[in-house]
């Protein structure tokens, strides 16, 4: 758990968000952002690969707290309403019978709850990772959709520029973690490059992880994106 910081308006956190200390911090605020924002009671915040369409949870968060729901792992394509919203790379807002028929139970954390907002996170016009609102304060402005659509190419373009420090002589890759991400930029799955390369599959995600945490980057795109960038991958 994690106590929030009091903030402002979406505008006036970006240099916050710039200036903070690590990613968690920079995280906190822009969640904490994403509730005031939306007027949300309650957000979380995703990872996702378009490789595989698998979608990892980050952290969540209230007016009060923070917790880490990296437990929470799914395959979008299973799960209609954060699917819409990652193939149309718009915001989607679910309430009533909608939301029921188009949202995962697991999703569902109070027994009143009939309402969503879906919001990817998105740069270059990759989807990188989204938001889920739900607890809405009072009855959702479908104008607020809009801002929405600015917030997600917003946070997307803070959060690779920001993950991009890291100079290139700093990171060495291993042969393997190379050749893994060579195989995941030429659009493989981690099965196939199971198969080619001839190791497990957790050993594949180990190496991915490995080099996410070299590269300081959200996922296997992102890490594939920041390597080419860096003249690494060629």
């Amino acid at each position: 758990m994690y106590l929030l910081v009091k903030l402002d308006n979406w505008e006036s956190n970006v240099d916050k968000i710039k200036a903070a200390i690590n990613q968690e911090h920079k995280i906190k605020i822009i969640l904490e952002s994403f509730l005031t924002d939306f007027l949300l009671n309650e957000a979380m915040l995703f990872r996702y690969s378009p490789i595989d369409h698998l979608a990892e949870g980050i952290l969540s968060a209230t007016k009060s707290e923070f917790k880490h729901i990296s437990s929470i792992r799914d395959d979008i394509t299973s799960i209609p309403a954060i699917f819409k919203a990652i193939k149309t790379r718009t915001p989607q807002y679910y309430e009533g019978n909608n939301f029921h028929l188009n949202i995962s139970k697991k999703y569902i954390i109070a027994d009143n709850q009939d309402a969503l907002l879906v919001v990817p996170i998105i740069f270059n016009q990759v989807v990188i990772g989204y938001f889920l609102g739900s607890q809405f304060k009072k009855p959702f402005d479908l104008k607020l959709l809009i801002e929405a659509t600015l917030f997600s190419k917003d946070i997307g373009e803070i959060l690779f520029n920001q993950f991009n420090f890291i100079e290139e002589a700093e990171i060495k890759l291993s042969k393997r973690e190379y050749e893994v991400m060579k195989c995941t930029a030429s659009g493989y799955s981690t099965k196939q490059i199971a198969h080619i390369l001839e190791i497990s599959e957790t050993t594949i995600k180990q190496y991915i992880k490995s080099v996410m945490a070299k590269t300081n980057t959200l996922n296997r795109t992102h890490a594939v994106a920041f390597l080419i960038q860096k003249n690494i991958l060629k």
